[in-house]
């Protein structure tokens, strides 16, 4: 089992800590890298998927989908991530059995030490389909993972630069998520702090 944050210490040009959802390998699933083409069947699984939630979430709760499979056109591994933010954390964790009638499973041990993060995990016919996060409006990942997301949607070429070193390095890595991983940070992390200085121009003007 291996939990891994990849850019610990990662500073916006403000100062601000950039936070994106944390990457997580599991145990339970293959060490095989996969990347495939976007296709816009994951943007239909995503609506599917938060039809189901919203009756489990409070009423001011947000559902977003980010991630890879969240930007057109961006090749990713096929697993959807789901965000979530409600200031209700601790009372869904405390029953999660809700959830797991839908299939998703929880472990206490994931992100333990963060109790703004409430992470699920759903297979289907044996397969990792969706992540689950469901954050406290107090944390700041939530905004860092919707700035990586719309920055690379209104900027295609530095979309393409990410799609086209996430393809070669799967090719590099193909046993190893672990190193997969690690050899993409470079770049994950020069794009967040340029994503991050976008929004912040953005919000200027």
């Amino acid at each position: 089992m291996l939990h891994r944050d990849p850019l610990p210490g990662s500073t916006s040009s403000n100062g601000q800590a950039i936070q994106p959802v944390p990457s997580v390998i599991m145990a339970t699933e293959s060490p095989a890298v996969e990347i495939v083409e976007w296709t816009p069947a994951w943007m239909d699984r995503f609506v599917r998927a938060k039809a189901e939630l919203v009756p489990l979430l409070p009423s001011a709760a947000t559902i977003e989908h980010i991630g890879s499979t969240s930007v057109p056109g961006l090749p990713a591994k096929p697993i959807i991530d789901i965000l979530v933010t409600t200031s209700d954390v601790g009372r869904l964790r405390a029953n999660v059995e809700p959830f797991e009638a839908l299939g998703y499973r929880y472990n206490p041990r994931y992100f333990a030490n963060d109790p703004d993060h409430l992470f699920l995990r759903r297979d289907t016919a044996g397969r990792r389909t969706e992540h689950l996060h469901i954050f406290h409006p107090r944390s700041p990942r939530p905004a860092s993972n919707r700035i990586f997301r719309d920055f690379l949607i209104a900027h295609p070429n530095d979309a393409r630069r990410y799609a086209e070193t996430k393809m070669a390095l799967a090719i590099a890595h193909p046993n190893s998520r672990g190193d997969y991983g690690q050899a993409k940070e470079p770049l994950l992390l020069e794009l967040l702090k340029q994503a991050h200085a976008w929004a912040e121009t953005s919000t200027i003007d």
